[in-house]
């Protein structure tokens, strides 16, 4: 047997069940990722939910989720997903949806390759990107911002560096904006399909660490209401914004357990042994692997390894740009 095939069936035999973290990402290179997961295969997420409380084991079985709602992007999953038969979950943040607005994280990924290096003046102050290692540094900070802070305290900072990029380079809003969301028209058409779900990523993708209660319950009844109207579904599972434990919170998954069956995170692990509201995914990028997608999964995964089950570390902190023990690209 090849040592792909040996790997395999590692996965599948010592790997519990596991949710895949997905966001913008070419269909064909989802596709690489399902298919190098078989024998394990793909359920329903609410599979996953019902077993896991339950206490049934979902060895071997997996669930799909993508998160943010980008319009090109979903459109061209929901076709992989429908040709071959694939269940999936969509995360849908509504505020993005019903104004059709790029939010502060989308901005940024946009901005970054055209900031000019030099000092910039804006009305929160001076902005240096002259020196080397400048424009990671404000990444930093505005990394830190997503998952510790209010909408407020960074996104009319993001909007002016948006302006700033515009006269520099000439372009229009609209080119900076980049691909827009999924209309809610097509969401309802899409939902007549049982192989594809919609289900909350809050309204504003605030770190709900950084809300209040009376925000949070806002964030939590409202998204739910919305998505159910669109979709004439019931919403049951939400998707936390940034999804790291800084950006959760304590409050989030004690009201949460008010208005959904599930809540997804960013950090890793199986579902088996986890918390219904606290369940980790395996985030999985464009650049990845399929064998790197594989060996995540039986490392973060399998029942051999005593941390796997333990999908939110009350213990992380962000260091250098990254959250520890948390796998993000934007989350």
């Amino acid at each position: 047997m090849s040592g792909v095939g040996i790997l395999r069936r590692l996965v599948t035999r010592f790997s519990g069940g596991f949710a895949l973290a997905l966001h913008d990402i070419p269909p064909q290179r989802l596709a690489e990722f399902v298919e190098g997961m078989w024998p394990a295969q793909p359920v329903p997420l609410e599979e996953l939910v019902q077993r896991r409380k339950q206490g049934k084991s979902s060895f071997g079985l997996f669930a799909i989720t993508v998160d943010d709602g980008v319009g090109d992007n979903v459109r061209a999953l929901a076709q992989l997903f429908r040709a071959r038969a694939w269940p999936a979950t969509f995360y849908l943040p509504t505020q993005y949806l019903d104004i059709g607005e790029p939010m502060a994280f989308q901005w940024w990924s946009r901005l970054k390759p055209l900031l000019p290096h030099k000092k910039l003046e804006l009305k929160s102050g001076i902005v240096d990107l002259s020196g080397p290692g400048a424009l990671e540094e404000l990444f930093r900070n505005l990394e830190q911002m997503w998952h510790r802070r209010p909408l407020e305290s960074y996104l009319p900072m993001t909007l002016e560096l948006a302006e700033i990029v515009a006269r520099e380079t000439g372009m229009i809003k609209a080119e900076l904006q980049g691909p827009g969301p999924i209309s809610w028209g097509e969401v309802a058409q899409l939902s007549r399909d049982d192989l594809i779900r919609f289900e909350s990523h809050g309204v504003s993708h605030t770190a709900m660490s950084a809300l209040t209660e009376e925000e949070l319950v806002f964030e939590l009844r409202h998204s739910q209401e919305v998505v159910a109207e669109h979709t004439g579904r019931p919403c049951r599972h939400l998707c936390y914004p940034f999804g790291s434990p800084l950006s959760i919170g304590a409050l989030a998954p004690k009201l949460e357990r008010r208005f959904y069956d599930s809540a997804v995170t960013m950090s890793l692990g199986s579902v088996d042994a986890a918390d219904p509201w606290l369940l980790p995914r395996i985030p999985l990028y464009p650049k990845n692997s399929v064998l790197f997608a594989r060996m995540k999964v039986l490392l973060k995964c399998t029942v051999l390894n005593p941390s796997a089950a333990d999908g939110h570390a009350p213990g992380a902190k962000i260091t250098g740009g990254e959250i520890e023990g948390h796998d993000m690209d934007h989350a």
